[in-house]
């Protein structure tokens, strides 16, 4: 187990019902866990589309996952047996921390990534070379990348959407935040969604958009990371959507910080 200094304060901006496992890494490390929920996950309504879509998979080849939110929130919606039932497509996952959630369903995962976890990764596996004729259903919150069901549609597939969630923004109490900050209080931020970090960036001033761009931030995969660069953020560290993965991020900073600030002699 990584040991972080004492009271080393980790930003965690995840939705506040999957921050605490993240959180409870950095204190159980000696660090100080910050909570700042970026986005609220509400679940859709039983007799939604989304879900309704979801209740019948006799044509379906492929049921696809693209957020570990999706999986809880279709299981959620549909119940632990809802993939023991009837029909059986296969079953993609875009990441490891959505295929993780589908195998604590029970549900054997046919295929995921082998490099970046992301749609392009996903598209590239052979599975997906030859698709004419298949049908895809993914599941997701409502909006999002277009990538997947393009491609899969250039190469043939039939494609619809089945939207099981959407993300929600909070108001974020910039003062209190940049208090916290200017005392030392925030040595990392951790973000893992782009719209998580486009919302955080349109709600801070110049002030508190400076503080970002100079504090060192965690994002996950190539795609933030280019997000974050974009807006000019100095120091972005790469990591996978799995908790322990952004902890051991966490834990690689705190080192080199450690380092930095050791007297010379």
């Amino acid at each position: 187990m990584s040991v972080l200094p004492s009271g080393f304060g980790v930003l965690v901006t995840r939705p506040a019902e999957q921050a605490e496992a993240l959180c409870k890494l950095v204190e159980d490390a000696g660090g100080k866990a910050i909570r700042l929920p970026l986005l609220v996950i509400e679940s859709a309504q039983r007799e939604d589309l989304g879900p309704q879509c979801l209740r019948n998979l006799d044509s379906t080849d492929w049921l696809v996952f693209v957020s570990a939110n999706a999986v809880r929130c279709a299981f959620a919606l549909l119940g632990p047996q809802w993939l023991n039932k009837g029909a059986k497509p296969k079953i993609a996952a875009i990441g490891q921390a959505t295929a993780q959630a589908l195998l604590d369903q029970g549900i054997t995962v046919d295929l995921r990534p082998k490099a970046q976890f992301n749609s392009e990764s996903l598209l590239a596996q052979p599975e997906w070379m030859q698709v004419r004729g298949l049908r895809f259903l993914i599941v997701r919150g409502e909006g999002g990348r277009e990538l997947l069901a393009e491609t899969l549609r250039q190469r043939g597939g039939a494609v619809e959407y089945a939207e099981v969630y959407r993300r929600v923004a909070t108001k974020i109490d910039e003062d209190g935040l940049l208090a916290q900050w200017r005392l030392g209080d925030i040595a990392v931020l951790t973000v893992t969604s782009g719209e998580a970090l486009a919302e955080f960036w349109r709600q801070m001033s110049d002030g508190g958009r400076g503080l970002i761009l100079h504090t060192p931030m965690v994002v996950i995969g190539g795609r933030m990371a280019k997000q974050a660069r974009e807006l000019g953020v100095v120091q972005v560290f790469e990591a996978e959507a799995r908790d322990a993965d952004i902890f051991d991020a966490v834990s690689r900073i705190a080192q080199e910080i450690h380092k930095t600030h050791q007297p010379r002699g």
